[in-house]
């Protein structure tokens, strides 16, 4: 007994061998600076650091707060392609931020996916922010095939990122994308407009915000301007979203606004859009319905309330002529069931999946 045991043991051994022996280590791969690479989904050339959001001209136009969650890199992607039987990713975080109800993964991780055969993203990996120090190195998939692929690696949600490169092996090349598809430029930007929930909260890792999944959906950039807690309507943000020369916008911004706000600022903010781009699709979203909103009647009522101005404000601007409003109402934007979010307003992924799935029927229109 004991020495068929001792053999099976040595057989064993013997199949992972080679394994081990062919592993490969992250700090064995060579590192090209994504600089040298694509960066899509951003709306502005002129941003105060590589992987920020938001033009550096309207700094001192622009709430510090609003400015510094644009320093995150929430709905940014990297393009380029790659022959290397292994990637990794090595990048310094800004702040290295962390919150109780989201993954680090979609705080600090980076994900990433491989283009198949048929144009579709398939996800493969996602470069996990281990420990503590600001720079992190992972390899994020091995054993590939060795052919040339295009790939898309989306970057942190909810920190910045002073530094990207990517990780191949020695023998291996890495550049450019080679397809033309979801490239930088390739027609207009879908823009949206919104809270920490668009801004990713709280996505279990990069690919999975709504805008992320749209974006891979109709193969086209999407430009994540969401601002956690901090989606007011400020007239620097009607400035900043109308440069921007869209194929169709999506403010959905409710759930931070107070009533107050939104009789200050939801006019102007929407006709100063409507203005500069008359012939281009506006989306007006519904303050999402809660989970809790079914059982806590003053959170149901101010929802309600707010959601009946915005469709006033709508209604309004119909009769007066912007003939490009449209309206996205909140009742089947996360499901039924109050399932899709992790602290009764922040989507997981299931959440996001759902809004992605009627934003896209709005949008294919």
């Amino acid at each position: 007994m004991k020495s068929s045991l001792s053999l099976a043991f040595l057989l064993a051994l013997l199949f992972l061998l080679p394994a081990a022996g062919f592993a490969q280590k992250a700090s064995e791969l060579k590192y090209v600076d994504a600089k040298n690479l694509m960066l899509i989904n951003q709306g502005f050339d002129n941003t105060e650091l590589t992987y920020s959001r938001l033009p550096v001209d309207m700094k001192p136009a622009t709430r510090k707060a609003v400015w510094d969650l644009g320093l995150n890199s929430a709905g940014l992607a990297i393009r380029f392609s790659s022959d290397s039987r292994t990637i990794g990713i090595r990048w310094t975080l800004l702040n290295y931020f962390i919150m109780h109800h989201m993954a680090g993964t979609g705080i600090r991780g980076i994900d990433l996916y491989q283009l198949d055969e048929n144009d579709h993203w398939q996800f493969v990996g996602t470069a996990i922010p281990n420990g503590k120090d600001t720079t992190k190195t992972q390899i994020v998939v091995s054993g590939m095939d060795g052919k040339d692929h295009d790939y898309m690696a989306y970057l942190p949600l909810y920190d910045g990122v002073t530094k990207v490169e990517i990780g191949v092996t020695k023998d291996a090349h890495v550049g450019l994308p080679h397809r033309e598809v979801l490239v930088k430029g390739q027609g207009k930007p879908i823009v949206f407009y919104g809270t920490s929930i668009t801004q990713g909260g709280c996505a279990s890792r990069p690919g999975m915000v709504y805008t992320n999944i749209i974006s891979r959906a109709l193969q086209k950039e999407c430009v994540n301007l969401g601002f956690s807690g901090n989606a007011r309507m400020d007239k620097a943000l009607a400035e900043i979203v109308s440069r921007i020369d869209a194929d169709q916008y999506v403010i959905d911004c409710l759930e931070n606004c107070t009533l107050k706000v939104m009789q200050d600022s939801a006019w102007f903010f929407l006709t100063y859009l409507a203005k500069r781009h008359p012939d281009t699709p506006i989306y007006m979203v519904e303050h999402i319905w809660f989970s809790h909103a079914l059982v806590n009647k003053p959170v149901h009522d101010q929802i309600a309330e707010k959601n009946a101005y915005w469709r006033e404000i709508y209604e309004k601007l119909r009769s007066e002529g912007y003939k490009n409003f449209r309206y996205i109402p909140a009742t089947n934007l996360t499901g039924p069931d109050g399932e899709g979010a992790v602290d009764g307003c922040h989507q997981t992924d299931l959440g996001f999946l759902r809004m992605s799935e009627e934003f896209l029927r709005h949008l294919k229109r």
